[in-house]
């Protein structure tokens, strides 16, 4: 399991999952940083196949949402997959709210995230 301060990864099937380790992602440095590291992490990872884990996240800011679009607009360009778990009722909402839901992939957990890729091979 790879760990950074900001995520940690572990893999499973040959999928890479992300854990959030902040509990609230809204500080403009920190959200800067965690793009940068998300970028190269998908650049540079054997595997196609990403889910992010929001399960620790109690707050996203609109900052982090745009740090998440750039992200899945970026990996659409490759061959890449990205699922989102976890991700709390309270933060689901602005999801809905922005559309964003029909722009990410979303499960209610990293689990029903999995089957989903199981079923797609």
């Amino acid at each position: 399991m790879a760990t950074d301060e900001l995520y940690e990864v572990r893999r499973v099937e040959g999928v890479a999952i992300l854990t959030f380790r902040q509990s609230q992602i809204l500080d403009a440095i920190i959200i800067e940083r965690m793009a940068t590291s998300l970028k190269e992490f998908i650049g540079k990872a054997a595997e196609s196949r990403f889910i992010f884990d929001f399960e620790r996240v109690t707050y996203l800011s609109s900052s982090a949402l745009g740090m998440l679009i750039g992200i899945q607009k970026r990996i659409a360009q490759r061959k890449v997959q990205l699922k989102l778990a976890g991700v709390r009722d309270e933060i689901m909402e602005v999801f809905r709210i922005t559309k964003l839901d029909t722009v990410f992939d979303m499960y209610k957990d990293v689990q029903a995230a999995m089957e989903a890729f199981r079923k797609n091979l």
